[in-house]
């Protein structure tokens, strides 16, 4: 059973990864935007914003951290020359989150969210700002319509995301 850990980008995505470690190691990362410039092993990198990766990339290699083995993006224009294996899915939208989700579950038997609570209140972990997050509330409408497709790979560890999908266990780990 191959389990990936998806980070997204809002606040509580440091408790929330966390949490998860303390249940269990993940065999892949995947990371969604920001987070993978900085966080230290990632896997996959996936996000809705192409035209931030050559600089998005160049922060990370400038910051000694090896490259992912590919980058996962969406059908828009996705830059090249980055040396690195550009993978485009074609997705609903519901946030970078989705895409993320997406991702790991093409190289995951599972995946476990962190940092993607889908909450209007909750600010992004690197970039906050007063009012939190209101494009949540639009992307919930796509996770509901694909939950068929993600209730029995994918549990999260807070917020919106957790509540429809159900929280990781052990035993749903081990399944």
């Amino acid at each position: 059973m191959v389990v990936a850990l998806v980070l997204g980008g809002a606040q509580c995505v440091y408790n929330d990864i966390a949490a998860a470690q303390a249940m269990f190691k993940p065999d892949i990362i995947v990371a969604v935007k920001d987070i993978g410039i900085t966080w230290p092993h990632v896997d996959y990198w996936a996000t809705l914003h192409p035209e931030r990766l050559p600089k998005e990339l160049k922060q990370r290699r400038d910051a000694g951290l090896p490259d992912p083995k590919a980058i996962y993006s969406y059908r828009m224009r996705v830059p090249s020359g980055l040396g690195i294996e550009i993978r485009v899915l074609d997705t609903p939208g519901g946030s970078s989150g989705m895409l993320g989700t997406q991702a790991a579950l093409l190289v995951a038997d599972k995946a476990v969210l962190v940092g993607i609570p889908l909450d209007p209140k909750q600010v992004h972990y690197c970039r906050p700002k007063k009012g939190g997050w209101p494009p949540a509330n639009m992307y919930r409408k796509v996770w509901t319509e694909a939950h068929p497709k993600l209730k029995d790979r994918v549990r999260s560890v807070s917020g919106w995301t957790r509540d429809l999908l159900g929280a990781p266990t052990k035993e749903w780990l081990e399944s």
